[in-house]
């Protein structure tokens, strides 16, 4: 067992990201020796290749392969990256501490590089089953530790924007804690000067503004969301997957489900399914299958090189403005 390499995966981003954290702290690797890979956007080449070079200055560094989608079911992998990714392991390297983080539980566990990484290196499964969780006594609890108190108004809103996973809503609260250094208690305002409005809820904008072929606002909404630092890609993946809702949903009210019984299949607000049902009604099964079509096509073309991962989406989104 290599005990200098690790494989976390699961549906809980938070606690993969705070293990891995924790791995750092235990080997003693400080942050500026820590290299972060997104395989999706970078591949694992690069990432595998330094991992093999011994740290500058320090005596243990670290990597982090990050969305090692690779690892999933239906998913390919080229027989010399797998070689390349065992060989390193077989190492046994002592300089380099190697995390592979999988954002996802549906492993592969019958393809040959799963098989070898989850016998022969650390693997821990990280799935949030805590459906006791309640968000805002999670909230009022951490803000005490911190003698905060927080208006129901605004504790209210901040829940609303950032309870989008344990990830995301710890990532905001410490932000808000941060900002409120010197308060006694936060009100609304500081919620919304502190916390991101989620991006899905921007990108469910764009695609309303993409189906309406309303042009301005779907660059207004698009630039916003580059301004506040959302990758080009993230954005095409969350479009792409919003237009495939509109198609479940059509299929949804097709096979006679209620409104009540949408918002239960997707865990949805009224107000987003109201919209969601309204975009269903309203647009063509061709409209929907062109899109998906168009966005797989740029994905396929970004990903073989063809086309940059900036410029394609604003070509798709801006074109025609």
């Amino acid at each position: 067992m290599n005990r200098n390499c690790y494989l976390f995966y699961g549906n809980d981003n938070f606690l993969i990201k705070k293990e891995t954290d924790l791995v750092f702290q235990e080997n003693e690797i400080d942050l500026a020796y820590i290299e972060v890979y997104d395989a999706e956007e970078e591949g694992i080449d690069q990432a595998i290749t330094n991992a093999m070079t011994m740290p500058f200055l320090a005596d243990k560094k670290g990597v982090v392969i990050k969305n090692a989608t690779f690892l999933e079911e239906a998913q390919k992998i080229e027989d010399q990256e797998i070689e390349k990714i065992v060989s390193f392991c077989e190492m046994r390297s002592e300089q380099t501490i190697l995390v592979i983080q999988v954002a996802s539980d549906n492993l592969d566990f019958k393809s040959k590089l799963v098989k070898y990484l989850t016998k022969n290196i650390i693997t821990k499964k990280f799935v949030n089953e805590d459906k006791n969780f309640d968000p805002y006594d999670f909230v009022k609890k951490e803000l005490a530790k911190h003698n905060l108190k927080i208006q129901p108004f605004a504790l209210t809103q901040f829940i609303n924007r950032a309870n989008t996973n344990h990830e995301n809503l710890n990532n905001e609260l410490q932000k808000l804690i941060y900002y409120s250094y010197k308060l006694k208690e936060i009100d609304a305002n500081a919620v919304f000067e502190v916390v991101n409005r989620e991006i899905e809820d921007n990108v469910f904008d764009l695609v309303n503004a993409l189906l309406e072929n309303d042009r301005d606002k779907v660059f207004k909404v698009y630039e916003d969301l580059i301004i506040h630092n959302v990758k080009s890609t993230q954005i095409l993946a969350v479009v792409a997957n919003k237009f495939l809702e509109i198609l479940y949903t059509k299929a949804l009210i097709y096979s006679g489900y209620s409104k009540a019984d949408i918002e239960k299949f997707f865990g949805y607000s009224s107000g987003r399914v109201y919209y969601m049902i309204k975009n269903a009604q309203e647009t063509s099964d061709d409209v929907l299958y062109e899109n998906i079509s168009k966005l797989e096509e740029l994905d396929f073309q970004i990903k073989s090189g063809k086309i940059d991962k900036d410029l394609g989406p604003q070509l798709f989104f801006i074109a025609g403005k």
